[in-house]
């Protein structure tokens, strides 16, 4: 799963960091990518629904290689579109929805199937640790093609190059996931679904965390990568940063899996979460290069602090429920439920107020907001009691619930 989810964010890393600034540069015009981002946030959710009440069947290594190949044929589809691009968010919008919803579905079931509350901080790390690893190398192998690409061919033909690469990868991705379990469910119950909270009481800060995940992270990252990429002027300095700032996550989430232990999560996450509200606090007020940097260092350091140690919280409150394996997906639902939620009324907001304001200053706006989410995320994992592992949980669940 470690390489498949590699595969995934390497095509994410050439292709999806820069889709953002290929719409901004066609259309100027950041409603467009709040729509595009809008529209998938949307259809995640209902993906996730779909996949538990229509395709009951449909394993969870299925489900992620419907993901990987809907996935691909959103670049392919921007591919062939090329400066039509713009005309087309929606239906490119609600195509990567869906896609996104299996490959997560399957992802999901996959990672709580394969792992326990023991070794979950190295899986999380490891992925982690990968993840940055690309980060590292290749968003400036993207920038470099892309600005090679203009002197070949035209302003987009590096824009192709990189598109089609991250296409043939999501492919590769689909014959690897070929070999994953099959994480069959029993079918998604919506009743179980809406009485979750009152069945396992420490969901509710699960579900308050998604929240406010949901109503910052999205909007967030469709603001960010344009702001970068109007302070550094060219794909090629966009994808450098993104590389200097992978190889400082990757030092970070080597450490944290190799030592981090469950009973220094909390601690750990919060340093994290001041460190991505600082780095949110300077970029919107001095939009200069010397801000970006100190932003890029404070967000590389402090992502990791607090994504890995907050990402094994929500599948340890899982586990406290006696029917957790045939329960599982009612979880992994409701939360990805909330993350939509949080979403699309995030970039509705940003929509309507998009009218009013200047783009920009809207933009600025948003980041310093959102920018306070990690510490409200962890203020609600914070409320979990904690267990040490191998030891009795006295908040575990009675049988017959």
């Amino acid at each position: 799963m470690v390489l498949i989810h590699g595969a995934y964010n390497a095509a994410a890393l050439l292709a999806g960091t820069f889709l953002s600034i290929f719409l901004w540069r066609s259309s100027h015009d950041l409603a467009l990518i709040a729509l595009y981002s809008g529209l998938s946030a949307l259809m995640i959710p209902v993906a996730f629904l779909a996949n538990g009440l229509l395709w009951r069947g449909l394993g969870a290594g299925a489900s992620i290689r419907l993901g990987l190949f809907g996935n691909g044929a959103v670049y392919l589809l921007v591919l062939v579109l090329g400066n039509d691009t713009p005309h087309w968010v929606v239906a490119l919008g609600l195509l990567r929805g869906v896609a996104e919803g299996f490959y997560w579905s399957g992802f999901h079931l996959v990672s709580y199937d394969t792992t326990s509350d023991r070794d979950r901080d190295r899986y999380f790390g490891a992925q982690a640790t990968a993840t940055w690893f690309l980060t590292a190398a290749l968003p400036p192998a993207a920038g470099a093609i892309i600005v090679a690409g203009t002197h070949v061919g035209g302003a987009y033909r590096g824009y192709q190059l990189v598109f089609a690469l991250a296409a043939v990868l999501l492919m590769a991705a689909m014959v690897l996931a070929g070999r994953l379990p099959s994480g069959t469910r029993e079918r998604l119950s919506i009743p179980r679904v809406a009485r979750l909270v009152r069945r396992n009481p420490d969901w509710q800060w699960v579900t308050r965390a998604r929240l406010a995940d949901g109503f910052t992270g999205s909007l967030m990252g469709l603001v960010l990568t344009v702001m970068t990429y109007l302070v550094l002027k060219n794909e090629q300095q966009v994808g450098n940063f993104n590389g200097l700032m992978g190889l400082l996550g990757v030092g970070i989430s080597l450490g944290l899996a190799a030592f981090m232990k469950p009973r220094h999560r909390i601690r750990i996450a919060l340093v994290g979460g001041y460190l991505l509200v600082m780095s949110t606090l300077l970029l919107p007020l001095y939009l200069t290069a010397g801000a970006l940097v100190a932003y890029g260092f404070l967000r590389a350091v402090g992502g990791p602090l607090h994504g890995n140690a907050l990402a094994p919280m929500a599948l340890q409150v899982i586990d406290r429920d006696p029917q957790a394996r045939t329960m599982r997906y009612e979880y992994i639902v409701h939360q990805e439920l909330c993350l939509g939620i949080g979403r699309v009324l995030s970039i509705g907001c940003f929509l309507l107020l998009m009218a009013p304001l200047n783009q920009m200053l809207l933009a600025r706006i948003v980041v310093v907001i959102a920018g306070a989410a990690p510490i409200l995320i962890w203020a609600a994992f914070a409320r979990i009691p904690q267990v040490a592992p191998g030891s009795a949980d006295s908040r575990a669940l009675p049988a017959a619930a």
